[in-house]
């Protein structure tokens, strides 16, 4: 880790002393503007973020690990929390969660709220592999793992499915359903979701002749999804293999076609991918990719809390986890 910067390394720097630093980091009018603006720069450059605590607390372990998601609704982002606070509660460490809702300007606040707080250690879902927070955490001392991201810096431990090969298992099955049309669902846009896409392409029969839908986010817009896929589509004639790259959202479809009457899956065949716990028994049993979300969050929490007891330890942890078809009702 690169050494924390502190507001004597602002100062000199700026060619101030730190109680002009200290004025401004509290915001008030006794700094000349010049000044300010020159030392705000420098913060900025640095990626300095203040510490909150009592000077004498500084370096105290606080047992507090943040948890940074970007869904508390979401059950694959539950299930992944679940697995971290198995292995923090038997080491007596509690979980702070925050979700930042896919905004990376709340993810930065919520990472340096963290960071401010003297957390032990950070675990985050980030954005994106190119999250201003992961480098605000690069430029911290604090520990981090990243959860469900692969970074582009081979230096940042993490946790993550091997979600290309996702990809290729959904198409490899789909393959073998011999469906008259095939039609791929995604939702939000995100690395995971990229290379499951990308995966699935490569591998599955006649891409060219695949049809997308986008921004199919939740359980809901699955539910609102499925007229439009009978009147555009004729999924109630057409034999059909769907793949959505999310459960949640694939849950809402089969909850509709129900409704429709339409037969899964002999006349729409259905795969999801994260097997979350509800998907196995929902309406029609989902057939999905199983990316072993609990062992995620486990593996991650472990890995962060041997960071924290070994800080000289530079064998840090970077576990891709191997995807799993799980063969159920929807798609047999």
């Amino acid at each position: 880790m690169i050494k924390k910067i502190t507001i004597a390394d602002i100062a000199k720097k700026a060619g101030v002393s730190k109680s002009t630093v200290s004025r401004v980091l509290s915001n008030t009018d006794l700094v000349q503007l010049e000044t300010r603006k020159k030392i705000e720069k420098i913060i900025e450059e640095t990626s300095y973020v203040p510490n909150h605590l009592a000077q004498g607390l500084a370096g105290s372990p606080t047992k507090t690990i943040g948890v940074v998601i970007d869904e508390l609704s979401n059950f694959f982002y539950i299930e992944i929390a679940e697995g971290i606070d198995t292995v923090l509660s038997a080491d007596e460490y509690s979980m702070q969660i925050s979700s930042s809702r896919w905004v990376p300007g709340k993810e930065t606040q919520i990472v340096r709220s963290l960071i401010s707080s003297c957390v032990d250690g950070i675990l985050i879902a980030p954005v994106s592999p190119d999250s201003e927070a992961i480098d605000l955490l690069k430029h911290s001392r604090i520990p981090f793992i990243l959860i469900n991201c692969i970074p582009k810096d081979k230096t940042i431990p993490f946790v993550s499915c091997d979600n290309l090969k996702g990809g290729v298992l959904a198409a490899e099955h789909i393959n073998k359903q011999r469906k008259k049309q095939i039609i791929i669902i995604t939702g939000f846009n995100h690395q995971t979701m990229e290379d499951r896409v990308q995966g699935f392409f490569s591998h599955i029969q006649h891409p060219e002749n695949v049809k997308r839908y986008i921004n199919i986010k939740t359980q809901e817009d699955g539910e609102k999804l499925v007229p439009q896929l009978i009147e555009n589509d004729r999924i109630d004639r057409i034999p059909t293999a769907l793949f959505i790259t999310n459960d949640n959202v694939a849950i809402g479809i089969i909850n509709k076609l129900c409704d429709y009457h339409i037969k899964i899956p002999r006349q729409v065949s259905v795969v999801g991918f994260d097997n979350i716990q509800i998907s196995g028994i929902c309406r029609i049993p989902l057939t999905t990719i199983s990316q072993s979300i609990s062992d995620m969050g486990k593996i991650g929490a472990a890995a962060l809390l041997e960071m924290i007891r070994n800080p000289e330890n530079t064998a840090h942890c970077q576990t891709v986890i191997e995807p799993e078809l799980i063969l159920r009702e929807s798609s047999l």
